[in-house]
């Protein structure tokens, strides 16, 4: 009996150390990814789910796009969604009571060396060079027809539902 505990034991204990190990080690694993993913430009853009970007400033070859634009106009969003799903959403306030929401669904992207985002809206296609982006500002540049158009955007606590899955648009 007493050969048999004597085995037993030790080889309990190496067990316990093995197993004790793997679960660390398991841990560690686990956290790397995270922290690499929420400092990523993919997830600075979509966050763990969505993000919602409010409009700071847009010029186009550097004159104001926003000045005298009425409030319903200002408070228009852009979605961008962990599942490649972008969407822009007319903000809380209507120009006309009686307007309706408007929405427009399309996929985005980034280039291969993520200084892009590629937004594809129906057989539309915009390529925006990002100038700097991180939790709470998104700020881009893109050429399109000889203009050089550039905004700033600010992350929103704003709430929505989104109604298009990824797979559905074309």
């Amino acid at each position: 009996m007493k050969s048999i505990s004597s085995i037993i034991i030790p080889l309990a204990i190496l067990v316990i150390i093995v197993a004790g190990c793997s679960i660390r080690n398991n841990k560690q694993e686990s956290q790397e990814p995270k922290t690499e993913k929420k400092s990523g430009v993919s997830w600075l853009l979509a966050g763990d789910v969505s993000k919602v970007w409010a409009i700071e400033s847009f010029t186009v070859d550097g004159i104001d796009q926003l000045k005298g634009l009425e409030t319903c106009q200002l408070d228009n969003l852009d979605v961008y969604c962990r599942n490649l799903v972008y969407e822009s959403i007319e903000g809380n306030t209507r120009c006309k009571t009686n307007d309706p929401e408007i929405r427009r669904h399309g996929k985005w992207s980034l280039n291969a060396d993520s200084t892009a985002i590629e937004v594809k809206l129906g057989t539309d296609l915009f390529s925006l060079q990002i100038i700097e982006i991180s939790e709470k500002k998104l700020h881009y540049r893109s050429n399109d027809n000889n203009h050089v158009t550039e905004a700033v955007l600010v992350a929103s606590d704003y709430k929505f539902e989104t109604i298009i899955q990824a797979d559905t648009i074309h």
